[in-house]
């Protein structure tokens, strides 16, 4: 009944951004909001080293202002988002993130997650106590281990990978995986690649589909070699 999902594309400045928020009485909404439209004010700087860091100044500027913002509903509030914010730069890929909303890349008819899960299960499935395939259907599944806004220190993950021509990456939040198992996710991608925005919306209409048991924000991405090769 109410989206606590927010995107952000901004094209310009390559930059996309998927958040998804958590707590009672729009508390989510604010958390998620915070995030895309504090990273909506982003420019470019005069370096990558410089871009990066201000991508993360941003978010952890984004963590303060909900951690503010929880502790002004009381000590038993609990508002943040997970986030995952990716930023192309010549022929590589930069991933920031936090909590368990997903980067993928569908590569040569493969579909490989390039994210790590910060949640209860995932850590169950890495110390080997419950499979993979059972991760979803744990009744644990929803407990996010890091996010942004839950603590006072930020520490989020960070990645980087070089581009292929006709890479495909999907940025997500969970309720695309929730319901939507990787094999038929990758699928819909072989099915429908040759248009984004079709991929996009098959993505979501099964996911729907298969429960619609949370909110689903997709994002569709293509790596195109460029003439000028940039």
């Amino acid at each position: 009944t109410r989206n606590e999902d927010s995107i952000l594309l901004l094209q310009d400045e390559r930059i996309w951004v998927v958040a998804d928020g958590m707590g009672g009485h729009h508390a989510g909404d604010f958390a998620s909001q915070t995030i895309t439209q504090n990273l909506g004010l982003f420019t470019q700087q005069s370096t990558l080293e410089n871009t990066i860091l201000l991508l993360e100044e941003n978010i952890i500027n984004s963590n303060a202002i909900i951690k503010k913002k929880s502790e002004t509903l009381g000590k038993h509030s609990t508002i943040g988002s997970t986030v995952v914010c990716v930023y192309a730069w010549k022929n590589q890929i930069f991933t920031f993130w936090a909590g368990d909303s997903r980067l993928y890349r569908f590569r040569e008819g493969q579909l490989e997650r390039l994210t790590e899960d910060h949640s209860y299960v995932e850590e169950l499935v890495r110390m080997g106590k419950i499979e993979a395939r059972d991760a979803e259907a744990h009744p644990a599944a929803n407990v996010v281990l890091k996010a942004v806004g839950i603590d006072e220190n930020l520490c989020m993950d960070f990645t980087s990978h070089e581009l292929q021509d006709e890479d495909i990456f999907i940025i997500c939040s969970d309720g695309l995986y929730k319901d939507l198992e990787e094999p038929k996710i990758a699928n819909l991608i072989q099915e429908n690649k040759a248009d984004l925005l079709l991929v996009t919306q098959v993505l979501l209409t099964a996911s729907l589909e298969a429960g619609g048991t949370d909110n689903t924000s997709i994002i569709a991405l293509k790596a195109i070699q460029r003439k000028d090769n940039v």
